[in-house]
């Protein structure tokens, strides 16, 4: 993830036994983020095979929402390719243009009014 300063944050997490105690690996340095009191301007999410090769991840729905409080111009990377050994960088707003929270008026982010 890039931060509004510059700041480049990287997050792993490990394999449990029980895959609903599973985490994104991007939650260590949202919790980062949040702890430095920074914006998250960028995020990237890639897999390593076993043999070495990479492939971009889009944003699950639970990495949206937690972007979601970063504004709508975060950008985000999506697969570029078919086999997802390409970048594409598209706005959160892109990603994601039917935010859910929108037909709530009284808990829309302010950044869904403009």
């Amino acid at each position: 993830m890039l931060l509004d300063d510059g700041t480049i944050l990287t997050g792993t997490s490990p394999d449990f036994l029980n895959s609903s105690t599973t985490l994104c690996h991007e939650a260590e340095p949202y919790c980062a983020a949040f702890r430095l009191d920074r914006r998250i301007l960028a995020s990237v999410c890639l897999h390593r095979f076993e043999d070495g090769r990479h492939v971009v991840l889009s944003p699950c729905g639970v990495c949206r929402e937690r972007l979601a409080g970063h504004g709508p111009d975060v950008l985000v990377a999506v697969p570029g390719s078919s086999d997802g050994t390409e970048v594409r960088w598209v706005t959160l707003r892109e990603a994601l243009p039917h935010y859910w929270l929108t037909v709530i008026p009284e808990e829309v982010p302010d950044w869904v009014r403009n």
